[in-house]
């Protein structure tokens, strides 16, 4: 456990550190979910070995491998390590990012998701455009006209009681 939040604390300062630098940080927060879910699978699937070892005993020591791509519009976040199967990442994970897969390599897999920031199209008045739902019903009617006088006896009703 203590093995897994160390890892996912210097996963973190890495993200922000380098998101900062390259003007990316508003993916900082995703990025964040996104890079805790994936260390925190690959330490706990790949084993956490003696928080003292013997440094002959390093010989198998199951290292992590974080790595950001930074891209025209967004931010690739990969996590290399020496697990052998496909990654099962939870839907609140997978729907921060644009994209995400996994590949096998020699020494294991690497999992990487993509990040991208949100577009909005602006008003002349430069703030974000609301966005029609596409299942929003345009063959509604009107809402019938108010009745007044309805409304006034019920008031009136109101202040009786």
């Amino acid at each position: 456990m203590a093995a897994t939040s160390t890892a996912v604390s210097v996963g973190m300062m890495f993200l922000r550190y380098t998101l900062a630098n390259w003007e990316r940080a508003e993916l900082g927060d995703n990025g964040e979910a996104v890079l805790s879910e994936l260390i925190g699978q690959a330490v706990n699937l790949t084993g956490v070995p003696d928080p003292s070892p013997r440094w002959v005993e390093l010989d198998d020591l199951a290292l992590l491998r974080v790595r950001l791509v930074l891209l025209e519009r967004g931010v690739i976040v990969e996590v290399a390590d020496r697990h052998d199967q496909p990654p099962s990442l939870p839907g609140d994970v997978t729907s921060l990012c644009s994209r995400w897969d996994s590949y096998p390599t020699n020494a294991g897999r690497v999992v990487w998701c993509e990040l991208e920031p949100l577009v909005y199209e602006l008003t002349e008045h430069g703030l974000p455009k609301r966005v029609r739902s596409e299942t929003a019903d345009t063959t509604r009617r009107p809402a019938t006209p108010v009745d007044v006088e309805l409304l006034r006896r019920v008031v009136e009703g109101l202040e009786k009681l």
